[in-house]
């Protein structure tokens, strides 16, 4: 087993996952070191993908053997890879690639948070050994940069997650902007046959620090083994907030997404549930913090 008390350095750690990660190993006291591309959070570094080498922005303490490197930062906006796609796969895959090579010169162990989108969405629960076959341009950065990995860096872990939801009312994520529609009378609107595996971004961050502790290598699916049709989801959160649902399903052609999204993308996490003895937080809990903590807010 890996030292439990390792370094962290967390690339991209004002986004929803990246920023969760850096405030749990914060709560925890684990040594941590976090960047950004654009300053939005105090007390993060920046460091932008698209022009900076690492090694010219972070403390020379975390670039040292035996500390672990998150990537988390990426162009993540489906659509815009699809019209930027020269300059969005420079980003996602050329320099995150360069990223990853600079860490492993430096003996620095590569955490890489990949996607669901890497495969095709016709078949639904993934596991970690079925053939990858991305239909969008995010899909196909994400399966180009774990190609390089597994190909060059026996030591790194893939982490890939499926729909990342949160409990907090205060952050932007899919439960606030329902419960946005949901304040304002308005129906939630889904693509017709989405299905994926929602998992709490709470359990993601816990997830990158048990398989940093674990030592884990090569490729794992970290997301929670509930899965739902997108309008089920809703359906239910709205009932757990008291609220009567008014749920409209359309086929994805009517959205005029420049780049298709995958249907099915739920995935297996067997393999990581074992490896780490692991425990994902069901929906129906998500709900309910996510409840207490706006009722919290509306009292104070």
């Amino acid at each position: 087993m890996a030292d439990p008390g390792r370094r962290f350095l967390v690339v991209g750690a004002s986004g929803l996952v990246g920023g969760t990660l850096f405030s749990l190993l914060e709560r925890l006291g684990r040594p941590a070191f976090g960047t950004q591309a654009a300053m939005r959070r105090p007390g993060l570094t920046g460091f932008d993908l698209k022009d900076d080498r690492i090694a010219d922005k972070v403390d020379p303490a975390f670039l040292s053997a035996g500390a672990v490197a998150v990537i988390c930062a990426s162009i993540c906006q489906i659509d815009r890879c699809r019209r930027e796609r020269d300059a969005a796969r420079v980003v996602n895959v050329g320099h995150t690639i360069r990223l990853a090579d600079d860490l492993r010169a430096r003996g620095i162990k590569t955490v890489f948070i990949s996607s669901g989108y890497v495969f095709d969405g016709a078949r639904g629960y993934y596991a970690e050994e079925h053939p990858r076959r991305p239909i969008c341009e995010y899909g196909r950065h994400k399966q180009a940069v774990e190609d390089h990995l597994l190909a060059r860096d026996p030591e790194a872990l893939i982490l890939r997650l499926d729909k990342v939801v949160a409990d907090d009312p205060a952050r932007e994520h899919l439960f606030t902007e329902w419960h946005r529609w949901l304040a304002a009378g308005k129906p939630i609107t889904c693509i017709q046959g989405q299905v994926f595996s929602p998992t709490l971004v709470g359990d993601v961050a816990r997830a990158v620090v048990r398989a940093a502790e674990l030592d884990l290598k090569g490729v794992y699916h970290a997301a929670n083994p509930e899965f739902f049709a997108r309008e089920e989801l809703a359906r239910q959160f709205a009932w757990a907030l008291g609220r009567e649902p008014v749920i409209v399903s359309r086929p994805q052609s009517d959205f005029a997404f420049d780049d298709p999204r995958p249907e099915k993308t739920y995935l297996d996490a067997t393999k990581f549930v074992k490896a780490a003895d692991f425990r994902f937080t069901s929906m129906r809990e998500a709900f309910g913090a996510f409840r207490a903590r706006l009722e919290a807010s509306a009292s104070r």
